[in-house]
């Protein structure tokens, strides 16, 4: 824990060079400073960070999904520009990409829970 502290004050440069010897006075007071001496804050690693994006893409990819199955049960029918409109209008957790939005919508087609309309190519139902 004290190596935590001298490395504080390291990097908020009240110690400045590296080949200063630190020794602790046990016995030092003084009433009139206080010394309050906050610890680094871990940093995360590159690995952790990585798998950070990689859930939050997740957890937005399955709102997302979450979002089209609520507009298309209501709906049961409708365009592809008009899905996206009500899914701009309802996503307020996050702003949705075009590319996202196109493969949420692939992905539920493929699931089973949406169909494409055979007589109209942009337009997509709802599979109960």
């Amino acid at each position: 824990e004290l190596r935590q502290h001298i490395d504080s004050l390291v990097n908020c440069k009240l110690l400045l060079l590296d080949d200063d010897i630190i020794k602790l006075n046990m016995v030092f007071s003084n009433k009139h400073t206080t010394f309050h001496v906050n610890l680094n804050i871990q940093k995360d690693t590159q690995q952790e960070i990585e798998q950070n994006v990689k859930t939050t893409k997740d957890d937005h990819k399955l709102q997302l999904q979450a979002t089209i199955i609520r507009i298309m049960k209501v709906r049961n029918t409708l365009r592809h520009k008009l899905l996206v409109n009500e899914i701009f209008s309802q996503s307020n957790l996050f702003f949705p990409t075009n590319a996202l939005i196109k493969i949420s919508i692939e992905e539920l087609i493929d699931k089973g829970y949406l169909e494409r309309n055979e007589n109209v190519n942009d337009e997509y139902n709802y599979v109960a």
